[in-house]
């Protein structure tokens, strides 16, 4: 199919298509739910003529020629565009898929045998769980020679229980993602029956300002207002309360922030951007300093810099995340505290205005410290934090441990953060 028939001439265009594969087998309440295939197709045509640009989208494979047909209808009433679609280059190959396959058979008997494992834990629990298999084709060409392509692969495993007693309802979560299926199963069992230990017993907790440990599902909510103000789109519009402060110590020295979607071997890569830009290494944040931005290429002539490869479909977005562990296990910060809590799990704490820095949620899994034990869980609660004043003067450590978990939707690998003076409020 010929993607120029409809062109105007002297226009340019690039052309990305992203195709995801998914098998997956589901458990729920104890028992085999559903075996779900799903094949989906994103292409999207931004066609540039005449210092303008119009962008059109489709599902539908093999729709090349109708969308540029759509797009030099609209390209006319586009919005003013200064920039270029990539040029021909070379791009680093990353090893980012792996072949093994699994059939559904296969993948129901070991996702059987991780819940039946679960629900050993304690009879009165109800199990569900899931295996999936993703592998996403990504292509991108521009008519200005650009014409490259990669495979991922990602599994993913996970399981949950639910546990009642009396009016409360408890539900707890645990999961793992890799490239290949090297899961560990006994870990995923072991995580949920400590979690279900610590948490059968609900207990009191007075409000105040007290030392809490973020686990790293949670480390994501309380570090986005510090990853959102190092956005270039924020930097440009002065939105960001960072933006005459590049390169100054503004954080813990013992905090550093890294983005990176070069790395081989890992389904969080990729070789180039929505762009054609080739990924790399961001340091963000260096010992306590603001050292880099995200930036595309718009972004990045506006402010007399070079684009850092992290342009994605709706803007400036980080490939992946890498907070840098620090020296103290967990089981170490847990016996520190005299009077505090863990939180693993909030609603709410996405919202608000990032640039203020305050992030607040109603915790829905929270565990009481007392004397340097985990006592119990605790309900009825919320938190605040301040993210720019909380990681500039009360960061107590961050955990030797690291997990794979996101920030706001984007990979991350991400520790336990104890902080002191977290505000913590009770009905």
């Amino acid at each position: 199919m010929d993607i120029t028939k409809n062109m105007p001439q002297g226009a340019s265009y690039e052309f990305s298509s992203e195709r995801k594969k998914r098998n997956s087998v589901q458990y729920a309440g104890n028992n085999f739910e559903q075996i779900v295939q799903r094949d989906n197709t994103a292409q999207t045509l931004r066609l540039l003529h005449e210092g303008k640009i119009s962008t059109v989208m489709s599902s539908k494979l093999g729709a090349e020629e109708e969308m540029m047909k759509d797009a030099a209808e609209a390209v006319k009433f586009g919005s003013p565009y200064d920039e270029t679609f990539a040029e021909a280059t070379e791009i680093k190959e990353l090893t980012l898929a792996d072949d093994t396959d699994m059939s559904a058979e296969q993948m129901i008997d070991m996702i059987d045998g991780l819940v039946k494992d679960v629900q050993a834990i304690d009879s009165r629990v109800v199990v569900g769980g899931g295996l999936s298999r993703e592998i996403t084709e990504t292509t991108l060409k521009t008519s200005n020679g650009f014409d490259h392509s990669y495979k991922k692969s990602m599994w993913s495993c996970w399981a949950s229980l639910s546990y009642v007693q009396g009016d409360d309802r408890l539900g707890i979560w645990a999961d793992e993602v890799s490239m290949r299926p090297d899961f560990d199963l006994k870990k995923l069992k072991e995580e949920l029956a400590q979690k279900l230990e610590w948490s059968k017993n609900i207990v009191p907790f007075e409000a105040g300002a007290y030392p809490v440990i973020f686990t790293p599902s949670e480390v994501g909510f309380i570090i986005n207002p510090i990853i959102a103000s190092l956005n270039g789109t924020a930097i440009h519009a002065k939105m960001s309360p960072w933006t005459e402060k590049l390169g100054q110590e503004l954080l813990d020295p013992r905090f550093t922030l890294i983005d990176d979607g070069s790395i081989d071997n890992s389904h969080t890569s990729k070789p180039f951007d929505m762009e054609g830009v080739p990924t790399q290494r961001n340091t963000l944040v260096k010992n306590g300093h603001i050292q880099d931005i995200l930036l595309n290429k718009k972004v990045a002539t506006q402010l007399g810099k070079k684009s850092t490869g992290n342009a994605g479909l709706h803007g400036i977005t980080a490939n992946y995340l890498m907070l840098e562990a620090g020296l103290k296990s967990l089981e170490e910060m847990i016996k520190s505290i005299d009077y505090g809590m863990i939180i693993d799990n909030s609603m709410g704490a996405w919202s608000g205005n990032p640039y203020a820095g305050i992030v607040s949620g109603t915790i829905t899994m929270g565990l009481k410290i007392e004397k340097g034990k985990i006592v119990g869980r605790v309900k009825d609660c919320m938190y605040t934090v301040n993210s720019f004043e909380h990681f500039a003067k009360h960061l107590v450590d961050c955990s030797v441990e690291r997990k794979q978990d996101q920030v706001m939707g984007v990979s991350a690998l991400l520790p336990y953060v104890m902080l002191n003076d977290v505000v913590i409020s009770t009905k």
